[in-house]
């Protein structure tokens, strides 16, 4: 699908979109014909203008809770990611506060119309038309709260990346600066920030896997680093990783690096892919594959005491440099070969 939170409008503070609503009001109005009585003239002119100041503040408003998607009709992936994000029922609430000044607008429309209609002069017209402002001044600049939370929400969920729900989804994991995003970027499209400092993935990235002919087979998702620790205590980056685990995994790839360049010993590497493998992948059956990465540094005993470690042998997991490109084809064969195999479907 293509991504629920692109069309999500921009949210003015309240004195900006008022700003806007009055001087437009006061640049466009309705013809009026020259040949009725001057009072009538100014009263017309002055309901011109708060018809139009109204209509363009609920216009907008309107704009903003129509862009934003039925949080319940979401796939489950967008639904619990944007209320990691920013907390749906909030978000919800906020939207249904704008919305409820809408009618409250248009009831006093019809009210400061008929009182306009009363007034014996221009002056008491003119009285008429700044008190409707004032009254709408009142009305938006007490939605001030909700304008800035949804702007906050805006620029937080105009980050998730757009994710295709009906092509395989392969989720890179394992501890950060183990070499994940430069396998994203080496079988993908995808071209993450790469840094030797840890927690440089600051969101979900998405690549695409093409063959030469630029066709597509599967999606390639590098994950946020994710630290061996209850869940209670993971923030919001590292839930985002768990997030892509276990709503939209196909199949997960666990990267290791045995050597001691990324900063986490072996046995906390073990312990994460035990966490993930146990808690996150056993009830929705996701198959998990074992990448052995930075093979040009490591030694053959520091690769051997890994595959002990696991349980495997060397022909169970696939053996790569990234960085180098080297055995990055491997990779590439083995997720073909099993979603050709499975006949994937959604």
């Amino acid at each position: 699908m293509s991504h629920p939170f692109k069309q999500f409008y921009p949210v003015w503070d309240a004195q900006k979109l008022l700003d806007w609503a009055y001087r437009n009001a006061s640049k466009k109005s309705t013809s009026i014909p020259k040949s009725i009585p001057m009072l009538m003239k100014i009263k017309r002119k002055e309901m011109n203008r708060i018809k139009r100041a109204s209509d363009l503040l609920i216009e907008r408003i309107e704009k903003i809770v129509k862009s934003v998607p039925n949080l319940d009709e979401l796939p489950l992936f967008y639904k619990k990611l944007s209320n990691i994000l920013v907390d749906n029922d909030k978000l919800r609430k906020s939207l249904g506060r704008i919305n409820g000044v809408i009618p409250v607008i248009k009831k006093l429309v019809g009210r400061y119309k008929s009182l306009l209609f009363d007034q014996k002069n221009a002056k008491g017209c003119s009285k008429i038309r700044v008190e409707f402002f004032g009254r709408c001044s009142s009305l938006i600049r007490k939605l001030n709260p909700a304008f800035k939370y949804l702007d906050d929400c805006r620029e937080a969920l105009k980050q998730i990346p757009p994710i295709n729900l009906t092509m395989p989804n392969v989720v890179v994991a394992g501890y950060p600066n183990v070499g994940k995003s430069t396998l994203v970027g080496q079988i993908s499209s995808a071209k993450p920030m790469i840094s030797s400092y840890p927690f440089t993935t600051k969101q979900i990235f998405i690549g695409v896997y093409k063959d030469d002919l630029g066709s597509e087979f599967f999606q390639v998702i590098d994950t946020p680093g994710i630290l061996d620790r209850p869940m209670e205590k993971r923030n919001k980056i590292e839930k985002q990783a768990i997030l892509a685990l276990n709503t939209i995994a196909t199949l997960v790839l666990f990267v290791f690096d045995p050597t001691p360049t990324s900063g986490y010993s072996v046995d906390s590497q073990i312990q994460l892919f035990n966490e993930i493998k146990e808690k996150f992948l056993q009830n929705i059956r996701i198959p998990l594959k074992i990448i052995i990465n930075k093979i040009d540094f490591a030694t053959d005993e520091e690769i051997d005491t890994l595959l002990d470690k696991i349980g495997k042998k060397r022909e169970d997991v696939i053996l790569m440099n990234a960085k180098e490109g080297e055995n990055v084809e491997k990779v590439v064969e083995s997720l073909l070969d099993y979603f050709r195999t499975t006949n994937f479907r959604r």
